[in-house]
């Protein structure tokens, strides 16, 4: 079995190009220094933009850092949407859930996507209000786009699933294994691929258990 897409493809998004800018210049200054030492200046200077532009888009820096999270957020839900929004149920369900459990996995090990929940980590307490949010706008959405996959699948008959959203959380966690906290402390198996196979064959032996009709 070939190994999964360490860099999985994302769907492009609509945005002003200026605002495009600057949460890039953001996203860079954000990652290497944390929000209490980033100023907006620094962010002004790597966005390539003038600091009255950056106001004119974001109200303070604390706008802006909640921008950058949610931005991040959103490109993990649409990574999934993409993934699964047009993947019809054909084949063996076994395969299929294999393949689109590496492709989950290599997402959620992907180095921007563990960077960003090490940053919402660390800021949670001090914007109590971001993990709500964050919470609704990537996990919660992205559960809510596996939930209609397994949907077809059981409306095909190759599953038989009474409570659709709880095995959604339940596929995702299996298909996590030890892999992502393992990332998350910086002691990732190198190279990851031949891991994440076996995690995810482990994840659908489980589910499939579980769930198969």
């Amino acid at each position: 079995m070939s190994h999964p897409d360490p860099s999985p493809r994302l769907c492009p998004q609509e945005a002003s190009p200026k605002r495009l800018q600057i949460l890039a210049g953001a996203r860079e200054v954000f990652r290497e220094t944390g929000f209490e030492r980033t100023s907006v200046d620094q962010i002004a200077a790597r966005a390539g933009v003038s600091k009255a532009t950056v106001y004119n888009h974001f109200h303070d820096k604390k706008a802006l850092y909640v921008a950058y999270l949610s931005e991040e957020a959103d490109t993990l839900r649409d990574s999934v949407r993409c993934m699964l929004l047009r993947s019809e149920p054909v084949g063996e369900v076994a395969a299929a859930l294999q393949a689109v459990g590496e492709r989950l996995l290599a997402l959620f090990l992907d180095p921007t996507i563990v960077g960003f929940y090490r940053n919402t980590s660390a800021e949670v307490e001090r914007f109590p209000e971001l993990g709500q949010l964050l919470f609704d706008r990537g996990p919660a959405a992205m559960y809510a786009v596996i939930t209609d996959y397994l949907r077809r699948w059981h409306e095909h008959g190759a599953l038989r699933i009474t409570d659709l959203d709880s095995a959604a959380v339940q596929f995702v966690m299996l298909c996590h294994g030890d892999l992502v906290v393992r990332s998350q402390l910086g002691v990732l198996p190198e190279p990851p691929g031949p891991a994440i196979v076996a995690t995810v064959r482990g994840a659908v032996t489980v589910f499939l258990a579980a769930y198969a009709a």
